[in-house]
């Protein structure tokens, strides 16, 4: 009796180190991914992308649009900060590992464009922006500056970390509206519905 209890527990630990290890390795990686997200390096973040999400639109089309998109003469964009709050327990489905990531992301999205205008001009401006991500990221998830005619948004998401064979180490797909139709063509529903839930 006591070797069987012994020979669970060093089970049970050996079960939860190996647990503990992915949650490890993907955090470990979901934090260089937001890093090179903070320094647009847009070359380190699509290197860290499902590549079947390049089946969609190309490394190339992709990367256009991001430096388009961060170098904006009109708004410039900042992510202040990136923090994993959670990994789930890992999935496999037909030889493909998945797990789900939440975090908090807090992004400044700066008003150039309105830099030389009027106080008032500015002010008017950024209450009707301020309105416009209230509705999209909750009311109390967004403030605004007047001084830098800037909109701190803070925001709770998700993603996957997938770990394919036919790719290295674990790779990632953000899972927001914009990109649902994507993501359902390529997690499971089985795994999107049990990974996401864990968190409930």
């Amino acid at each position: 009796m006591k070797l069987f209890s012994t020979l669970l527990f060093a089970l049970l630990v050996t079960f939860s180190s190996f647990s503990q290890s992915h949650k490890e390795e993907i955090t470990k990686n979901a934090e260089t991914y937001y890093e090179y997200m903070t320094n647009q390096n847009f070359d380190g973040v699509l290197d860290y992308m499902y590549p079947k999400v390049f089946d969609t639109a190309s490394k190339e089309q992709m990367k256009a649009g991001m430096e388009q998109m961060f170098n904006s003469p009109d708004m410039k964009i900042e992510f202040v900060s990136n923090t994993v709050t959670d990994v789930t327990d890992k999935m496999e489905v037909e030889n493909i590992t998945y797990a789900a990531i939440f975090y908090n992301s807090k992004m400044r999205m700066t008003f150039i464009s309105e830099k030389d205008k009027s106080e008032e001009e500015q002010k008017t401006f950024l209450e009707f922006m301020e309105g416009i991500m209230k509705t999209q990221f909750g009311e109390t998830n967004v403030t605004s500056d007047l001084k830098t005619v800037s909109l701190l948004i803070n925001m709770d998401a998700n993603m996957f970390a997938i770990k394919d064979p036919k790719y290295d180490g674990w790779k990632f797909i953000g899972n927001d509206d914009t990109m649902k139709e994507l993501v359902n063509s390529i997690i499971p529903e089985s795994v999107r519905t049990t990974l996401l839930k864990e968190k409930k």
